[in-house]
């Protein structure tokens, strides 16, 4: 009863939001629902779930919620809040457009155009540390390497598609899915970046970035697409912003090195928490603004900018953080969760596999919305309870889940940042679907290959791999005979 009562939520709620409903609301509502059939019909004490208990179930359902913005606000809400302020605040400044400026100059040494590509992708998920915003990195990447890889001999398709990619592998501490994974799995964000991040990350970004130029060779050779002679205006136009310092690439730099110097690595004494070191870099950076424009008014009304962003992420992340919470617990009330696991065993399948299929079920809905934060953030708090069940790190078992979402969303023809570089580009989002298709889903499976392999748990999901790869090259002859049935038709 508990798994049919789930399976009812989530396909109602999927549906909703597949849908373009308000996810907010759908996830909140429905995870209200959840507990009170779980309060009225299970016999399950909402009392517990709560700090102080109203006395009443019903009530301790609001109560609930009221727990959790209060401490998602002000702890994980309000890191992330900082982190989205600080970047729009070294957008503001100058600060970010002349890093990545200053980044691409060595490409224009090479002469091979598609060993450009895979160093561009590579340049790019460096800078996404810096530059967490997926459509931001996108847009300054079209204004500065892309009339450069343009001018080397790539086509404008191709650029458009590397350039959407940079973005698709989330890690490091700037990130907001990053920071909830860390915080779930309780460690600080910064161990979570060295010690089970990057293990992964590295080789598939380098894999990714080698795939990706395989495939942009494929298509140009079929399509023969020609290199545009001259960027679109677009991409003029977003160098028209302030030229800053060339010491002021260092300041995007300034929170995860402060996190790196005061942490275990390097200063063991020193510990320092991600909100503590954007505070710092902010005032650092508000100290560089005075020296550079001897204004301090001007300075001081530039802090504005980062508190509207930060209004902007409650918006649009906390509340969508808060209301996956709600959601999760309310699958959690039912029992639905432990009905999983408990039917798992009986039927001979590992908790392994249940990861493997959220991790699947996030990067499809990313795929389909644009976005896989909604799936995530519900996923995420039931992890802790299915690692424990077979004995895995937590942040192991995180890890897959939380990347799929970026990687699904270039998949997606609806994304912005899809749709923002193939506006610049003057190419179909959809072609840029097309050449980010393979590079993405080779990645994924290589992503959750070391990730189960570091869990040791690899044995237990490689039928269900074997299984996806069958559906996938399924998918693909079936394409290709749906497309040769018309020609010979003509």
């Amino acid at each position: 009863m508990p798994l049919l009562i789930a399976l009812v939520a989530i396909v109602f709620a999927g549906s909703l939001i597949l849908k373009r409903y308000h996810p907010q609301s759908v996830l909140l509502l429905t995870g209200i629902a959840l507990l009170l059939i779980a309060q009225f019909t299970q016999g399950t004490n909402l009392s517990t779930l709560v700090n102080k208990t109203t006395g009443l179930g019903l009530l301790d359902a609001f109560e609930y919620i009221r727990d959790i913005l209060s401490s998602r606000t002000g702890g994980l809400g309000m890191q992330i809040m900082l982190v989205g302020g600080f970047a729009t605040y070294m957008s503001v400044t100058g600060a970010s457009q002349v890093l990545v400026r200053i980044a691409s100059r060595p490409l224009q040494r090479l002469n091979s155009p598609y060993l450009l590509l895979a160093l561009a992708l590579v340049l790019g998920q460096f800078l996404s540390l810096f530059i967490s915003s997926a459509t931001g990195l996108g847009l300054l990447l079209m204004a500065t390497l892309y009339p450069l890889l343009i001018r080397l001999g790539c086509s404008r398709a191709a650029v458009a598609a590397v350039i959407a990619s940079t973005c698709a592998v989330e890690f490091g501490p700037g990130s907001g899915n990053s920071v909830l994974a860390a915080k779930t799995a309780g460690i600080e964000v910064v161990d979570y970046f060295v010690n089970d991040q990057l293990p992964v990350v590295v080789p598939v970004i380098l894999f990714v970035a080698l795939v990706h130029a395989l495939t942009q060779r494929f298509f140009d050779r079929r399509t023969r697409q020609e290199a545009a002679a001259t960027p679109h205006d677009l991409a003029d136009s977003l160098n028209q912003g302030p030229q800053a310092p060339l010491l002021y690439l260092l300041l995007p730099m300034l929170p995860l090195a402060i996190m790196l110097l005061c942490s275990k690595l390097v200063f063991s004494s020193l510990r320092i928490t991600i909100d503590t070191a954007v505070l710092l870099s902010l005032a650092i950076a508000l100290l560089c603004e005075y020296v550079r424009w001897r204004n301090a008014r001007e300075v001081m009304a530039g802090v504005q900018k980062v508190f509207d962003t930060m209004g902007g992420v409650f918006a649009s992340v906390i509340t969508l953080i808060v209301a996956g919470e709600i959601f999760s617990a309310g699958l959690k009330a039912i029992g639905a969760v432990d009905a999983l696991l408990s039917l798992s065993g009986e039927a001979g399948l590992s908790a392994a596999s249940i990861i493997l299929m959220m991790t699947l079920v996030t990067f499809v809905i990313s795929a389909l919305m644009g976005s896989g934060n909604a799936a995530f953030f519900s996923f995420a708090p039931m992890i802790p309870q299915i690692s424990a069940h077979i004995g895995s790190d937590v942040a192991v078992m995180m890890l897959p889940v939380q990347i799929s979402a970026g990687i699904g969303r270039t998949l997606s023809p609806i994304a912005g940042v899809i749709i923002a570089i193939a506006g610049i580009a003057g190419v179909s989002p959809v072609e840029i679907v097309k050449r980010t298709a393979l590079p993405m889903l080779s990645g994924w499976l290589l992503m959750i290959v070391i990730t189960f392999l570091r869990s040791g748990h690899l044995l237990a999901i490689v039928p269900w791999l074997a299984g996806l790869v069958v559906v996938a090259l399924a998918a693909v002859l079936l394409m290709r005979l749906r497309r040769k049935v018309p020609q010979h038709a003509a």
